[in-house]
């Protein structure tokens, strides 16, 4: 019993040694851990793939939409379907596209506008936004 306890003890101490030894290690090393992370942690930068913020371009260039202006209404309607362009694809803020779509239908009904399709003459008018045809 008194062999036992002595290993107990012996055992005890060392491992109170060792756990010191391992302290002062740690403590030695975590001045110097740090820097060699901090050389591997990722840098903060912009996103590269992120495009710029368009803004309106009715707001930006102060246009004023008119259902008598057949000419602009007719930029933001589907040239084979007569559909009204959703935001997404014109780009416009939400004032100025629900002004767009006022203005639309309002002409629509007043017969400025054909209700199905684009009039032809204005068929090659340069694109105010980013909307793809197919020709």
């Amino acid at each position: 019993m008194l062999a036992f306890r002595n290993c107990r003890t012996v055992l005890q101490t060392l491992s109170q040694g060792i756990r010191r030894q391992v302290t002062e290690q740690a403590s030695r090393s975590v001045s110097v851990v740090p820097d060699e992370a901090h050389k591997d942690m990722p840098i903060k930068m912009e996103n590269p793939y992120k495009q710029p913020q368009k803004g309106c371009i009715l707001c930006s260039n102060y246009i004023e939409v008119d259902y008598k202006n057949i000419q602009l209404l007719s930029q933001f309607i589907s040239p084979h379907t007569g559909r009204i362009y959703g935001r997404h694809i014109t780009g416009l803020c939400g004032r100025r596209q629900k002004e767009i779509s006022k203005a639309i239908k309002k002409a629509h009904s007043m017969g400025f506008m054909s209700v199905t399709l684009k009039d032809p003459q204005f068929m090659k008018d340069p694109n105010i936004c980013d909307i793809k045809h197919l020709e």
